[in-house]
């Protein structure tokens, strides 16, 4: 039997990206025809509902020790490992679903351990043991939490897996960024451990260091990414150019994997970064394995469909008429770069006045990931017509949300035939966004009704946001810097492309060393606005501006789409880089 373990955040609800891939992944026919099963582990942090629900609307619990929950004989199983450690847990099974295609399903077995009150002494030797072993200094960040967590699941991951799954004859371990590198790590430690039956994958959605330095330098990508060229070219490591990053346990951790079998990156700039860091690392076990979409057909009626519920409830805030929905779905975070969105929207508003046309931009982002209280959300709109127009505090603007805010009220002041809205809230529906909006939209619909996705991140390993609107005929606008760039660049021929990137790395190489390490905001942005100022013109004319030019974009990519689908990412690049 062939195994795979997933060790993520994200073992029990999708919170980001990990969470979908894991979905995706899982429920893609190539993949189940591969692995004849599949557990999810990872840390149980709280309590949620009965013992029965402990796994979610999609999950069945099988034992959860702390509850005295036990379907069957569990508790003889795992008594002596739960003694031994001083554990509680809960096993099961969860069904996913992918939300852009429902007929695409997995069952998998969870196990989510608690390890609040595990053994001091046990915990103490295990982190001698790394240290001797890895060289790892726990002590240096055992007090944040975060590590402690995911150190202290490596201990019981092997027995576990052996009391669960006796008969196995292939395992795939998964580290999903830093979480599981502990209990990869660990099976090292273990003297009946068989590198011939256990491949140990790290599975990088980003190079943590990587993301740190870019977010926080005032340069960006511009500065990071050019001074990765120069320091490749004169075998300089991340930490010769930028200092050492060992301050941080994820660094650390990162560090330790080069002995695994494979290093899976999801996109060509993540594989750089990697090998910029971890100087040790034998070249050919990094693998490119792009993320996919779990991809359904859509109609052309159902994108109309769709624009026809923005347009409805645009329309009771005076907008008319919209000729262009530009849209912007992610996380309220530096890294996804929408100032750069609100610069191409001063430049595109000039032509659409030009032309006569009329745009909205819409901004779908949260810095708060549960999103506003539905209660909240009714006195809001009540007492002055959120999400339209907005207030600094809660429940309304916090955090970067001000600062965000602030330059999309700039522009809708000055702006003649763009205006742009910003709804702060995780998820799009009447419910969670108030009485103007038509009572069956949802999320989706703005994906299928979008004639542009905006994603011109400063760090983005991947983006599978950035293309989801391409299924329905919309494009995507990105930049380079994003990993999902270079997966479309294999798929569509020069004489079609439904996306357009604008490259900032390019437009600071000529930039010597010392010019790009001492970068300000003021010279970056200066960069920045040249590099869209090349591509504002080509970006207009590339916009569907009607029905005609939208149902032209829809037929011309459907032949594309099967090359998006999660299904063939895993036959193409998934599978093959495990051999």
């Amino acid at each position: 039997m062939r195994l795979a373990i997933h060790v993520s955040h994200e073992a029990l609800y999708k919170v980001g990206g990990i969470g979908e891939v894991l979905i995706g992944l899982c429920t893609a026919p190539s993949y189940q025809a591969f692995f004849e099963k599949t557990l999810l582990y990872g840390p149980l942090y709280e309590y949620i509902g009965s013992p029965s629900t402990r796994l979610g609307k999609d999950g069945i619990v099988y034992f959860s020790s702390r509850d005295n929950y036990d379907t069957g004989h569990f508790g003889e199983l795992f008594r002596p490992l739960l003694e031994k450690y001083q554990l509680d847990i809960v096993f099961g099974k969860r069904r996913l679903i992918s939300e852009l295609n429902p007929q695409r399903t997995a069952t998998v077995d969870v196990l989510l351990v608690d390890v609040t009150h595990m053994r001091k002494e046990l915990v103490d030797f295990q982190k001698y043991l790394f240290w001797e072993k890895f060289g790892l200094p726990s002590d240096r960040y055992e007090k944040d939490w975060d590590y402690e967590q995911y150190f202290r699941l490596s201990l019981p991951y092997y027995e576990f897996l052996k009391l669960l799954y006796p008969k196995t004859k292939e395992f795939y371990h998964f580290s999903h960024e830093y979480m599981g590198i502990p209990s990869l790590l660990a099976l090292e430690l273990n003297p009946s451990f068989g590198k011939e039956k256990h491949i140990r994958i790290f599975y990088a959605h980003e190079v943590a260091p990587a993301r740190r330095i870019v977010e926080n330098h005032q340069g960006h990508d511009i500065s990071f990414y050019n001074l990765l060229k120069k320091g490749k070219a004169q075998g300089k490591t991340l930490e010769d150019i930028f200092g050492s990053q060992m301050d941080w346990y994820r660094t650390a951790l990162v560090k330790l994997t080069y002995p695994f079998d494979k290093l899976f990156a999801v996109g060509d700039l993540v594989a750089e970064e990697y090998k910029f860091l971890v100087k040790e690392l034998l070249p050919e076990k990094v693998k490119v394995v792009y993320n996919g979409l779990p991809l359904d057909h859509v109609t052309f009626e159902e994108k109309e469909k769709s624009r026809k519920k923005f347009e409805t409830c645009l329309g009771l805030k005076g907008c008319e008429r919209v000729d262009v929905i530009l849209s912007h779905t992610c996380r309220l975070v530096k890294s996804k770069g929408i100032w750069r969105d609100i610069k191409i929207l001063w430049f595109l508003d000039k032509y659409f006045e030009k032309a006569g046309l009329k745009g909205i931009y819409i901004l779908l982002a949260s810095q708060i990931p549960q999103g506003r209280p539905v209660e909240m959300v009714e006195n809001m709109v009540k007492e002055y017509g959120w999400p339209f127009n907005h207030r600094i505090g809660w429940p309304d603007l916090v955090g970067y949300e001000i600062e965000i805010y602030q330059l999309i009220e700039k522009f809708n002041q000055n702006s003649k035939n763009i205006k742009a809205i910003f709804i702060n809230q995780y998820g799009l529906s009447k419910r969670k966004c108030g009485i103007d909006f038509p009572e069956d939209i949802t999320t989706r619909d703005l994906k299928l009704a979008s004639d542009a996705e905006f994603g011109l991140s400063i760090y983005e390993p991947f983006g599978i946001s950035h293309i989801e609107v391409l299924p329905s005929g919309g494009i995507s606008l990105l930049s380079t810097s994003c990993g999902v760039y270079y997966f479309l660049e294999k798929i569509f021929n020069k004489d079609f492309k439904p996306y357009i990137a604008i490259d900032f790395i390019e437009i600071g190489k000529d930039l010597p060393e010392a010019a790009l390490l001492e970068l300000t905001s003021e010279k970056r942005e200066i960069l920045e606005e040249l590099a869209i100022a090349k591509c504002a013109e080509r970006i207009f004319e590339r916009l569907p501006k009607n029905q005609k030019e939208r149902l032209y974009i829809y037929e011309k990519i459907q032949p594309y789409l099967k090359e998006l689908d999660w299904d063939t990412v895993v036959k193409k690049y998934f599978l093959p880089s495990l051999s």
